[in-house]
């Protein structure tokens, strides 16, 4: 058989059967009729189906349905379908590490940044305190005071007394003509009681 789609159409036209009559007798369509009879037989739907419907097309027309058979094994040839099961994917080892200790090398690495950049500014002296800090820090240092040292008064009476030493060395210096005057004469005592008369305006002798 050189062709099964003209053959099956000579047989359908050798019957007088139009295709509203096919269509009432074994409901095939006037499309699939012209699908079969131009052997566009992969436009009439799935493997199974197409061999299903050419080969009921066939009987209905009476042809010999062993060489159809035979040419639709050429044209549409049997596909054993195996069943193979899904393969499993192979899933890639990856080291799978949790969130908590993402977060603290996150964190550590953060923390070394920052520590590191303090550093650098304070090297270079970028880092200066705030003005209330440098006043406060400033007050807190101890000044040292040294104690002025306390000049004595003189007391009234010793001043008196250093007066009357002063007068009394002043009467014991006598000139050149009084020593050999007093070498020959008696001296004389002097009664006066100096010191009654200075002590007098004392607050001790007040007392």
């Amino acid at each position: 058989m050189e062709n099964l789609g003209q053959y099956l159409k000579k047989q359908r036209e050798a019957q007088g059967l139009d295709y509203f009559m096919v269509y009432t007798d074994i409901r095939l369509k006037e499309e699939q009729v012209k699908l079969i009879e131009d052997n566009r037989f992969f436009e009439l739907g799935p493997h199974g189906m197409v061999r299903s419907i050419v080969y009921n097309y066939a009987r209905y027309l009476g042809a010999d349905l062993a060489a159809v058979r035979k040419e639709l094994d050429v044209l549409i040839p049997e596909v054993s379908h195996k069943l193979q099961l899904p393969q499993e994917e192979k899933k890639d080892k990856k080291i799978l590490l949790s969130t908590n200790l993402l977060w603290g090398l996150g964190i550590a690495v953060f923390v070394i940044i920052l520590g590191l950049i303090v550093y650098h500014a304070y090297i270079n002296g970028w880092l200066t305190p705030p003005p209330i800090l440098k006043s406060g820090s400033d007050s807190l240092k101890t000044e040292t005071v040294v104690p002025e040292e306390e000049i004595p008064l003189p007391d009234s009476s010793r001043l008196k007394m250093l007066e009357l030493t002063k007068e009394l060395n002043k009467e014991a210096k006598p000139g050149d003509k009084d020593k050999s005057d007093r070498s020959s004469k008696p001296r004389k005592t002097d009664n006066t009681d100096y010191i009654k008369n200075f002590m007098q305006d004392s607050p001790v002798n007040r007392e």
